[in-house]
């Protein structure tokens, strides 16, 4: 069980690493078009992403799937940026329904289907030959999930200070994050 312990604060200090912004980054640009009062939409988009990552973290960590590191390097910031381009999209648009909530449920499983390859990689660099891998991937992901709880929490209590304090400006102070991010990343990958 120490094992479960340990890899639980690699995976929380795996996602809150100021060296590894780019799953902060992630999780920012999903959650951005939320509230408090949209809890359980919140709940369904990292439920989605988090079944993403759980399937090829474990797959990858069994030595089930194999995709080349740099590869997933690359695809993990192309996924922030389509999704603060989908953001783009729905606030410029002021309006988000149904169909593109469900769009992004699916765009979530997928991405996490990729971040979970980024997990993986990760983790198999801690591991010692011969190791056993279910308690280290369970207790990673369990970290991971508790680092996202803590960012998506962290942001919407920014995003209410702004509510209270600019009332109908949030669209603006949404698309201003957002352009943040996008800027951020594109920083980040040049």
């Amino acid at each position: 069980m120490t094992d479960f312990w340990f890899y639980l604060k690699e995976g929380i200090i795996h996602i809150l690493d100021l060296d590894g912004l780019d799953h902060f980054y992630f999780i920012l640009s999903f959650c951005i078009l939320f509230s408090f009062k949209d809890w359980k939409k919140i709940i369904g988009l990292i439920t989605a992403f988090t079944f993403g990552h759980c399937i090829t973290l474990f797959l990858s960590g069994l030595e089930l799937m194999t995709i080349n590191a740099d590869t997933i390097e690359l695809l993990i910031p192309i996924t922030i940026l389509l999704s603060c381009i989908n953001n783009f999209y729905i606030l410029l648009k002021d309006k988000q329904s149904k169909q593109q909530l469900v769009v992004t449920y699916i765009i979530l499983l997928i991405f996490g289907l990729i971040h979970g390859l980024g997990f993986s990689n990760y983790i198999k660099m801690m591991l010692f030959d011969g190791e056993s891998i279910v308690l280290p991937l369970l207790g990673f992901n369990v970290g991971i999930e508790l680092a996202q709880l803590l960012i998506v929490t962290g942001l919407l209590i920014v995003l209410s200070v702004f509510q209270l304090l600019l009332k109908s400006k949030m669209r603006w102070v949404r698309l201003v994050i957002n352009t943040i991010i996008f800027v951020l990343v594109v920083m980040m990958t040049l």
